[in-house]
C-alpha cells in the first residue's frame, strides 16, 4: 500500500456551486471554501453558471466539452486542452451549448496570482 494520499473521484462529493456540479479534490475532505484548493467543475449541457466574482485568483484547465468563458463582458471560446486565469474580482462565468456532451474543467485557486513568470 502507497503511503501517498490520493483522493478519489467516486469519494469527492457532488455539491451545487454557481451553477455547476463542484466537486472539491483539495484540500482533503473540504466541503466549503478555501483559500488555496482544486476541484473539478462539471457543466451540464445547455446550461450556463451563474456570474460571480470572488478574491481568490483562479486557475482552469478544459478537460472535455467545449463552451463559452465570459469574463468581465467578454466571450472566448474554450475546448480540451485549453487552459486560462480568471484573476481576482473578475466577473465570470461558462456556458455549455452543447446538446449532449458535459464541459468539465479542472479548477485550481489561490488568494495569490501563483503561476506569474517573474
Amino acid at each position: 500500500m502507497s503511503s501517498t494520499p490520493i483522493q478519489r473521484r467516486a469519494d469527492a462529493p457532488t455539491t451545487q456551486e454557481y451553477g455547476c456540479d463542484f466537486r472539491r479534490i483539495l484540500p482533503w475532505g473540504s466541503t466549503g471554501p478555501s483559500d488555496t484548493g482544486m476541484g473539478v467543475c462539471t457543466v451540464a449541457p445547455g446550461t450556463t453558471t451563474t456570474p460571480h466574482s470572488h478574491a481568490d485568483h483562479e486557475h482552469f484547465y478544459v478537460v472535455s466539452g467545449t463552451g463559452l468563458l465570459h469574463l468581465d463582458g467578454e466571450s472566448t471560446a474554450i475546448g480540451p486542452g485549453d487552459a486560462f486565469v480568471v484573476d481576482s474580482h473578475r466577473r465570470h462565468h461558462f456556458e455549455n451549448a452543447s446538446a449532449g456532451e458535459e464541459l468539465e474543467m479542472v479548477s485550481v485557486w489561490s488568494m495569490g496570482s501563483f503561476g506569474a513568470a517573474p
